[in-house]
């Protein structure tokens, strides 16, 4: 008899709690405002961390030059990026988000190129 009476109580207790309506979380009014600036800041930001792959790296900007034909024929959809920091020529190209889609592209080009490394930069933006 005690236990069908606890039992009893723990049903009704659950099916009175069950029926009360919840209460409403309010939000801070500043929260708003902070969502806010943070999407306007991101409307106007044309880059983001990310990820390229660098073919080359050196003084001779004719090499830099010839790889970048070679890579844009072979490659028309990926973007190139001739960059220069004196006295060095850097040819760098994608746009990546994260380090494994830089690596998909990598391993297709790994056996065409010397000098591959996979480099922390700011990416542009894809177009929304």
């Amino acid at each position: 008899m005690k236990t069908i009476g606890m039992c009893l109580f723990l049903i009704i207790t659950v099916l009175s709690a069950s029926g009360q309506t919840k209460s409403k979380i309010s939000t801070p009014p500043y929260l708003d405002s902070l969502v806010q600036k943070n999407i306007e800041k991101h409307k106007t930001e044309q880059t983001r961390d990310g990820f390229r792959i660098q073919l080359f790296s050196g003084t001779e900007r004719n090499n830099a030059n010839s790889l970048r034909n070679k890579f844009k024929t072979e490659y028309p959809d990926v973007p190139i990026y001739l960059i220069y920091q004196q006295p060095y020529y850097k040819l760098r190209v994608g746009d990546f988000r994260n380090k494994i889609e830089a690596q998909q592209l990598y391993l297709k080009i790994e056996n065409d190129y010397e000098q591959l490394l996979i480099i922390p930069d700011k990416v542009n933006l894809p177009p929304l």
